[in-house]
């Protein structure tokens, strides 16, 4: 029977399977979690200074999205992710985009249908 082990000598240091290449630094983690807990608050403080506007709701989905891509960007890896990765949270914003479609479409045409 073969032997599992590699032949090669490798040091401790060494990391053949590249797990380790791209580490992050905690000091840029602590911003990044920084930011998205300033964007919170800004998000908070901002919707309560502006009420219920028009421009409410735009305001606070634009922070929002900003969140989600800074979390999505630096604590889910997708700036060291392959192709496949990419594609697939990609591909859940797609989807997700087409059920709001979907709901917006219903929600909006329901009057017409009650009265």
């Amino acid at each position: 029977m073969a032997d599992p082990t590699p032949t090669t000598a490798t040091t401790p240091d060494a990391d053949p399977h590249g797990i380790r290449k791209d580490l992050d630094k905690p000091a840029q983690l602590v911003v990044v979690f920084l930011a998205v807990l300033g964007l919170a608050l800004v998000n908070i403080f901002g919707s309560q200074a502006m009420g219920p506007g028009k421009f409410a709701l735009p305001f606070q989905l634009a922070i929002g999205s900003i969140q989600a891509t800074l979390v999505g960007y630096h604590f889910m890896h997708l700036k060291q992710g392959d192709k496949v990765v990419i594609l697939t949270a990609l591909s859940s914003l797609f989807w997700m985009g087409i059920l709001f479609v979907l709901f917006l479409g219903d929600y909006m045409t329901r009057h017409l249908l009650i009265g």
